[in-house]
């Protein structure tokens, strides 16, 4: 059974709040004076961007995953980016934290590109 618009919505709503957080981090780097690092979380940032535009353009589509294993995915990769924010905020391994988000972004890419054939 093909998933909903609503499901997929969804989907795309949660991948979303990621690049809000995402965005959050970059701006937290900046002002932290971490300019080398803020500069590449906004590469894959917008690498995210892209390949969150992609399968907004495929949301009538068939998708090769189901919404329910994005949605579950997003989920616990959004915990993630919280617990990484909140470390960057309080100054808790700021550098290590943001590596750690960037591997995430990576990650997300290699995994979404198998979403949209």
């Amino acid at each position: 059974m093909a998933d909903s618009i609503e499901a997929k919505l969804a989907v795309l709503d949660a991948m979303n709040t990621s690049l809000g957080k995402i965005t959050n981090v970059q701006v937290r780097l900046t002002l932290a004076g971490e300019t080398d690092l803020a500069n590449q979380l906004d590469t894959h940032r917008n690498a995210l961007l892209g390949q969150i535009e992609e399968l907004q353009g495929q949301v009538a589509e068939q998708w090769t995953v189901s919404a329910a294993t994005l949605t579950e995915k997003l989920r616990d990769a959004n915990n993630d980016l919280q617990t990484r924010i909140r470390n960057i905020k309080n100054q808790v391994n700021v550098a290590n934290n943001a590596i750690q988000i960037i591997g995430q972004i990576d990650g997300a890419l290699k995994f979404l590109q198998t979403v949209v054939p």
